[in-house]
């Protein structure tokens, strides 16, 4: 049996996540030019919330690697850096690496190797062009789906059925989805399909981000982040 999410943080969250994504498959079936002009734009309301998850993920990791440190094995610190390094590293695409902030405030002019080869002329890696072969489809599409499939339903079954899996997981600090994360990845999925137009991957950034970070916030392996669960 599949239990709910029990504190109030994740009941708030999952409310807020599914209310701005029924409203954004909402919007793009009655009023297009608003759904994509200004609810999903560059630099619109999404694209920021979508930024606050990712930067919650890497402050709440990198809180937990020095609270910890004494307690656990530089592989479990490890682990835990690179997950927030993960996130910064979204952080940064979804805001072009600081592109448009610097140049709010200066005359900093894009390299001309992302003019020539990013489809959006910006200083980021999802947007880049080589000839017909997209990096944003190819590697944040394809590949970057394929981890979650394998993430969120393959490697909660392999962890629970082989202990060296387990060990594995919990020796790099991974945190696992619930079975309620799980539920909401997929309907996430769904409901992005219903969206019309061109504009369904910013929903899935802005629900997919903030589903990793309830998930980092409360994982199935939530025991291996305690304090309680000393490992020196």
């Amino acid at each position: 049996m599949i239990s709910a999410p029990r504190k109030i943080l994740e009941q708030i969250g999952f409310l807020f996540i599914f209310t701005l994504v029924i409203l954004g498959v909402y919007f793009s079936r009655t009023d297009l030019a608003f759904f994509e002009g200004s609810y999903v734009r560059e630099d619109g309301p999404l694209e920021w919330l979508t930024v606050i998850a990712l930067f919650v993920g890497i402050t709440m990791n990198i809180y937990r690697a020095r609270i910890l440190k004494p307690f656990r094995s530089g592989k479990f610190i490890f682990g835990l850096y690179f997950m927030a390094f993960v996130f910064f590293f979204g952080m940064a695409e979804e805001i072009s690496w600081g592109q448009r902030i610097i140049q709010h405030f200066t005359d900093f002019q894009v390299p001309e190797f992302f003019v020539k080869y990013n489809s959006q002329q910006e200083m980021n890696l999802h947007n880049l062009q080589f000839g017909g072969a997209k990096i944003n489809k190819i590697i944040f599409g394809t590949f970057l789906g394929i981890c979650i499939v394998f993430y969120f339903l393959i490697l909660p079954f392999l962890y629970k059925k082989f202990e060296k899996v387990k060990n594995l997981v919990d020796s790099f600090a991974l945190p696992l989805p619930r079975g309620y994360h799980i539920i909401a990845y997929v309907s996430l999925a769904i409901l992005a399909e219903f969206i019309s137009g061109g504009k369904k991957g910013e929903i899935l950034e802005f629900g997919g981000c903030w589903i990793v970070l309830l998930m980092c916030f409360e994982p199935a392996n939530r025991e291996i982040f305690s304090r309680t669960l000393e490992e020196r």
